[in-house]
C-alpha cells in the first residue's frame, strides 16, 4: 500500500492517538492520509503487507506498531506485522511502544525517539529500526555504539528515547548510557531497565514486573498505575508518585507519593537491595524511603 504524506502525524499509529481517550475528537480514523484511511494503513500492517510512505511523515509514525492491544480487544502481546517504508524524514516519538516489525526510513528521524533502535538493513538507500524489546527478546544485531550482549542490550548511541523498554517479557537487561524520556519501562513485566542519567514522567507506569533503576531523578507521576516490580531512583521519584498504585515498591531518595500508597522506611534487607541496584554506599540506603501501599 501506497500513500503520499506531508508531515502527518500518527500515520499508522495502532492506537489512533488513544482513540479510547478521545473518541475520534482528535483522530478519527476513517479520515484519509494520502488516499488511505488510518485504518485502512493499521490494518494492511496487521496483514502483513508494506506500507510506502513517500514524503515526510510526521510524529508518532509506528505507535504501538506490533502490539495486539487490548483496548481494541487483543492480548495485549505481540503482533507480527508488516513493515512501515518512508522515502523522507520523520518527525518525533517514531515507534513509541513499538513492539514488532520494522521501519525504513531514507532521511532522518527527529528525538526523541520511541522504543526503537537501529539495526543492519536489508533495503538499500533505508536505515532499519525495530522494537528494542524485540531485539532484545530475540538477540538481534544492533548497530554500533549500541551494543547486544550476553546479559542484554546496551543502548549507547546518546539518543533520548521514550517508552524504552516497553512491555519487556524476558529476564534480560535493558542498560541506556544516559537519560530516559517520558515512560520509560512502561507495561515491562520481567527483565532490568537502567538508566544511567535522569529519567522523564511517568517512569515505570502500569508495571508488571522486573526492575528499573534509575540513576538520576524522575519526572511527576512514577510508578502510575504499577502493579507489580520495583522501581528504584537515585534522587527523586517526584510528585504524585505511585498514583493508583495496585502493588509494587518505589524506593527513593525523595518524592512525594499519593495515598493510599504511603512512605515508610526501607528495611536492612531492602537496604542491601537498594545499594546493589543503585551502586550506593550501604550507609547511605538508610536514608532512601520506599513508597509501596
Amino acid at each position: 500500500m501506497e500513500i503520499e504524506a506531508c508531515q502527518e502525524s500518527c500515520i499508522c499509529d495502532f492506537t489512533f492517538d488513544f482513540y479510547w481517550q478521545h473518541q475520534g475528537s482528535r483522530l478519527d480514523p476513517e479520515a484519509k492520509v494520502g488516499g488511505q484511511s488510518y485504518q485502512a494503513l493499521v490494518e494492511a500492517l496487521r496483514r502483513g503487507e508494506t506500507v510506502h510512505i513517500k514524503g515526510d511523515a510526521g510524529g508518532r509514525l509506528g505507535s504501538s506498531l506490533g502490539v495486539d492491544l487490548v483496548r481494541f480487544g487483543g492480548s495485549g502481546g505481540p503482533l507480527e506485522v508488516g513493515s512501515v517504508v518512508v522515502d523522507g524524514d520523520v518527525g518525533s516519538r517514531m515507534g513509541i511502544s513499538m513492539l514488532r516489525g520494522s521501519i525504513y526510513i531514507s532521511g532522518q528521524a527527529e528525538l526523541p525517539l520511541g522504543n526503537v533502535v537501529e539495526v543492519d538493513s536489508d533495503r538499500s538507500g533505508y536505515r532499519r529500526f525495530v522494537s528494542v524489546t524485540e531485539a532484545l527478546e530475540r538477540q538481534m544485531e544492533v548497530q554500533a555504539p549500541n551494543c547486544m550482549g550476553e546479559g542484554g542490550l546496551d543502548l549507547a548511541d546518546g539518543l533520548l528515547r521514550e517508552t524504552v523498554g516497553a512491555r519487556c517479557p524476558v529476564d534480560r537487561r535493558i542498560r541506556v548510557d544516559g537519560p530516559a524520556g517520558m515512560s520509560a519501562g512502561i507495561l515491562m513485566s520481567a527483565g532490568l531497565l537502567q538508566v544511567e542519567g535522569s529519567s522523564g514522567r511517568n517512569t515505570g507506569v502500569l508495571l508488571r514486573g522486573g526492575r528499573v533503576a534509575v540513576q538520576g531523578d524522575c519526572g511527576d507521576f512514577t510508578g502510575t498505575e504499577m502493579r507489580s516490580g520495583e522501581i528504584f531512583v537515585k534522587g527523586s521519584a517526584g510528585s504524585f508518585a505511585c498514583a493508583r498504585m495496585k502493588g509494587g515498591s518505589v524506593y527513593a531518595r525523595g518524592g512525594k507519593p499519593v495515598p493510599p500508597a504511603r512512605e515508610s522506611r526501607v528495611s536492612p534487607e531492602e537496604q542491601r537491595t537498594l545499594a546493589k541496584a543503585l551502586g550506593l554506599n550501604p550507609l547511605h540506603a538508610m536514608m532512601y524511603r520506599k513508597f509501596s501501599l
